[in-house]
């Protein structure tokens, strides 16, 4: 399911004056990122380059290549060429040519390392390429094992994705916005705008798309992109202003809900857990990296569940499956309690929670409905470690 020189600033051309009601003169400042966005943006655009025999706009290579494939990379109408050597024996290196130039010698160096996966092996780098005179942008590489018969049609294929981009600084309505976008803007692109301050962005209630009205302040404004230059103007439409998404940092109330369990039995969220630490764990038997988890979650299970510890699924399968639902449970010995609907990404305590991605994990106080732990808390095999750490702070009164 789910899933690197310097700062540049340049100020877009100022926007006219739609009415008269709008702020005359307002700047939208614009800074260049030359790397981290993937991170920032919590996963990525996996893009395609295939490869083969013929070095097309290559004039210079380096020395020694013994088993060479050439290819390019494309990003918004530019291209660079790049070639991939994989010895049989020895280690595979890759080049890029960041300038353009058709020389491959004089360019920064790609990191470029594999790892043992089983019988085969994954290669992971980095690298730049030179969007324009002095303005590097960085990439990210990876190549699945061209020997690897589940990926076979990608044994001519090196994976690459934007990790550069544009942070977007506007002011409306005497609040300060900021927004970022990975790579260039499409006109019909979206843009995220954290509004809530919480460090993650919903798709649901902070998105922006360009051309389409959006209200996050109580007036209606429009974001445009005109000859590579993002506008703010006021829209001539008016729409009602959109919610703010639920705030479930740690710390923050977690929110209260009924509803009925796959044995028939009626929760009331968080009061049926008093004296207990509760982990609602919103999952799907579709869902890899959620099956993932399910030995740490069994240990913490089983080691704390006589000491307080509960857990409540919510799972997103599809219509017509609560009898396969019900069977992976058994079969994997799930004892907690579990919420089905059969709704998939309409699920109605998804959908409250504004899940937009799973799994999506909270660990909360049944006694003050206190939030205290989130994904970067309760996945992984520390998991259990973390629940006696809260049970221990929970029954010493901290």
């Amino acid at each position: 399911m789910r899933r690197s020189i310097g700062n540049n600033t340049y100020w877009l051309a100022s926007l006219a004056l739609v009415t008269p009601g709008f702020l005359f003169g307002q700047e939208v400042k614009e800074t260049f990122i030359p790397s981290g966005v993937t991170q920032r943006m919590g996963g990525y655009r996996p893009l395609r380059a295939m490869m083969s025999d013929e070095a097309k706009g290559i004039e210079k290579r380096p020395e020694g290549l013994e088993a060479a494939h050439y290819g390019r990379i494309e990003i918004e109408g530019q291209s660079w060429a790049f070639i991939l050597n994989e010895p049989e024996d020895g280690n595979a290196s890759l080049y890029i040519d960041t300038n353009n130039d058709g020389d491959l010698t004089n360019d920064p160096e790609v990191k470029w390392t594999s790892r043992a996966q089983g019988d085969y092996k994954t290669y992971n780098g980095s690298g730049e390429v030179e969007l324009s005179k002095g303005k590097n942008g960085s990439i990210g590489l990876y190549r699945f094992d061209p020997k690897d018969p589940q990926r076979a049609q990608l044994k001519d294929a090196l994976m690459y994705f934007i990790d550069f981009g544009t942070e977007y600084q506007m002011e409306i309505d005497g609040k300060e916005f900021k927004t970022f976008s990975a790579g260039p803007l499409a006109p019909n692109g979206a843009l995220p705008m954290d509004r809530n301050g919480d460090g993650r962005t919903s798709r649901n209630y902070e998105m922006v798309r360009l051309g389409v009205p959006f209200n996050f302040t109580g007036k209606t404004y429009v974001l445009e992109l005109a000859d590579g230059k993002l506008s703010l103007s006021k829209s001539d439409k008016e729409i009602p202003e959109m919610p703010l998404p639920p705030d479930l940092r740690i710390g923050k109330k977690a929110l209260e809900f009924s509803a009925t369990t796959m044995d028939g039995k009626e929760v009331n969220f968080p009061k049926d857990y008093k004296g207990k630490l509760v982990m609602l764990d919103f999952w799907a038997t579709w869902c890899g990296p959620c099956i993932g988890e399910i030995p740490n979650m069994k240990k913490a299970y089983e080691e704390h569940h006589e000491n307080g510890f509960e857990i409540l699924g919510i799972s997103f399968d599809q219509p017509n499956m609560e009898e396969k639902v019900k069977d992976f449970l058994e079969n994997r010995e799930m004892p907690w309690a579990q919420i089905y609907e059969g709704k998939f990404w309409d699920t109605t305590l998804g959908k409250m929670h504004d899940v937009s991605g799973i799994p999506f994990v909270l660990l909360v106080d049944g006694d003050s409905g206190e939030i205290l732990g989130t994904a970067q808390e309760l996945r992984g095999e520390k998991l259990s470690d973390f629940i006696a750490e809260q049970l221990g702070k929970k029954k010493s009164g901290q």
